[in-house]
């Protein structure tokens, strides 16, 4: 999920920036709200057995969790990119890669569990 959802936003990113003309900012912001379905969806049904757990509260925990470690993934950027002067290609990567290990175990311990 991380690999490929690491891929993803940077493909995003990439497209919209280079492809279509979208400032840096814009395009990874873009870029975070679709990894956002895609990590939902296979965080639940590939990854971890959630599938058993209730779907609705764990969307929620997900919800929750997933925009705060959103928002400290752009805080990130922002701070390495637009405040450091940092290539914006670079600034993804560090940031994406720094929250990857976190987010795994997180989800993987207090969202996509079994209902207690």
């Amino acid at each position: 999920m991380g690999g490929v959802g690491f891929i993803l936003n940077l493909a995003v990113t990439v497209t919209l920036h280079e492809g279509l003309g979208a400032s840096e900012e814009l395009a990874f912001a873009v870029a975070l709200a679709a990894v956002f379905c895609f990590s939902f969806i296979t965080g639940r049904y590939v990854i971890f057995a959630g599938a058993a757990g209730d779907p609705k509260r764990q969307l929620v925990k997900f919800a929750v969790s997933s925009a705060a470690f959103r928002g400290a993934e752009y805080l990130g950027f922002l701070i390495l990119h637009t405040l450091l002067a940092t290539p914006y290609l670079i600034a993804a990567v560090v940031t994406l890669g720094a929250s990857f290990f976190v987010k795994f175990f997180f989800y993987g311990k207090v969202v996509f569990v079994e209902d207690a």
